[in-house]
């Protein structure tokens, strides 16, 4: 109580700090510079529906026109920026990104023709520009997403990485050696092959939600679990999964630390 009144809890900033961290796990780097696209392609379509008598002279504006009306471009960079914000929080953003890259460069090449046409004699500079633009759209959108593993404290960790399927890609010689299997003998076999029986359905059920959902509750938090070496022995690890969504689907990346020399037998 304070003065008659009920002091509330504060909000829970770690859960605020895991929701963000989320989003931003899902978003990226692609969905990111979607977003702005987006926001940027909201804006030029609000610019073309207001713009002056005087701006509509200007002969930037008058070249627009002479092929469509501007409220006819205006309602093509508004769905393309509707389209872009709603992909960038999607799986696959390819009909955005390409919609995007399409508008930007036909934008460009439409300047530079009337430039040699001679409407607008300055019609290059801002062909240059959109044509630039475009083509730093098209880069983002055929750049393959990085992963970024970070190492945990105490030693070398061992880095697994599998795709949507729970099917092993590849991973490093400190997992090599932790595991005891060879990359070539591991490479294809699910990660269900690396712990205890009784942990496998749990983890089956985990990737279908993140297949269905989209987003994996565990990503980015420290995981105690148990792991199982080729020979059947059992022992304590800590994990730390992150989930990277590209066109192709899913990819995991895990980063593993062995937690103690003693082996972890079932009960």
């Amino acid at each position: 109580m304070s003065n008659g009144y009920v002091v509330g809890a504060p909000p829970n900033r770690r859960a605020i700090s895991r929701t963000i961290t989320r989003i931003l796990h899902r978003v990226g780097r692609r969905g990111a510079s979607l977003a702005f696209v987006g926001l940027l392609s909201l804006a030029i379509s609000a610019s073309l529906v207001l713009a002056t008598p005087e701006q509509r002279a200007a002969p930037g504006y008058a070249v627009l026109a002479s092929v469509a009306p501007l409220t006819a471009w205006a309602m093509v960079w508004c769905a393309t920026g509707l389209l872009c914000l709603f992909q960038a929080f999607m799986r696959s953003d390819r009909i955005a990104f390409a919609a995007a890259t399409a508008l930007l460069l036909l934008y460009g090449l439409l300047y530079l023709v009337s430039t040699f046409t001679g409407a607008n004699p300055r019609g290059w500079v801002g062909g240059a520009v959109w044509l630039a633009f475009g083509g730093w759209i098209a880069l983002i959108a055929t750049w393959p997403e990085a992963v970024v593993v970070h190492r945990l404290p105490g030693g070398s960790a061992a880095v697994i990485v599998a795709d949507g399927a729970g099917l092993i890609q590849s991973w490093n010689p400190q997992a090599a050696s932790l595991f005891g299997w060879s990359t070539n003998e591991v490479v294809g076999r699910p990660l269900t092959s690396l712990m205890p029986d009784r942990f496998r359905d749990q983890h089956s059920a985990a990737l279908d939600r993140v297949r269905t959902t989209g987003h994996s509750e565990l990503s980015g938090r420290l995981m105690p679990l148990v792991g199982l070496h080729r020979d059947g022995s059992e022992f304590a690890i800590a994990l730390t999964v992150n989930a990277w969504h590209t066109d192709e689907g899913v990819t995991y990346t895990g980063v593993i630390r062995a937690m103690g020399g003693n082996d972890v037998r079932a009960e």
